[in-house]
């Protein structure tokens, strides 16, 4: 099982309706609703379109169990992981190119483990990690925790493009870490606030 077959699983065992009714309103066989659960295979997008009204989920649900197929797919589709990591690429330009034109002094770490940026602010430095939409969230917690006891700061940033998919929570457990999803903009905001 993964994360995606392993949150619809939870889904669809908690949907009050049964197995049978739950593929046949979503257009699937009921083979077809077992490989997914079971880690199997993974919906198109058209599929799980279908799948999330069947379940009769709410807006934030749809996104998340989205996203937990897109972050499977990354993982197994070498044409995903070139498109997203082109993604990274040019998002990575563009916070650098702002932050440099606001003045701020940035790093790129060099270790591959690490943040994706560094900002120098006074005497702390602070990592930032890249991601266009943001997937799998105990990797990236664990990412930004490490770098941050590396560089021995109590803060740190992720920078997505898509702030709007994540649930409250999520945010909640990131900030309660000193980590602040914000969007570029959102970024210098805090940065000016701080001056």
């Amino acid at each position: 099982m993964n994360l995606f077959s392993e949150h619809l699983n939870s889904l669809v065992r908690n949907h009050p309706n049964n197995l049978s009714c739950i593929a046949q309103n979503a257009h699937l066989s009921r083979p077809s609703l077992y490989d997914l659960i079971n880690g199997k295979t993974l919906p198109k997008e058209s599929t799980l379109k279908n799948l999330c009204s069947a379940l009769s989920l709410s807006e934030n649900s749809t996104k998340n169990l989205f996203n937990l197929n897109r972050s499977e797919r990354l993982r197994g589709s070498r044409k995903e992981q070139k498109d997203y990591l082109q993604q990274k690429k040019v998002l990575i330009s563009e916070v650098s190119s702002l932050l440099l034109g606001k003045g701020h002094e940035i790093a790129r770490p060099i270790n591959a483990g690490e943040a994706d940026l560094v900002l120098r602010f006074n005497s702390q430095r602070i990592p930032i990690l890249i991601c266009p939409p943001p997937l799998d969230y105990p990797k990236i917690l664990g990412s930004l925790l490490s770098s941050m006891f590396h560089f021995s700061t109590d803060k740190g940033y992720v920078c997505t493009t898509d702030i709007k998919s994540l649930e409250r929570k999520t945010i909640q457990l990131f900030n309660s870490h000193g980590i602040f999803i914000s969007s570029i903009k959102g970024i210098l905001k805090e940065l000016k606030a701080f001056r």
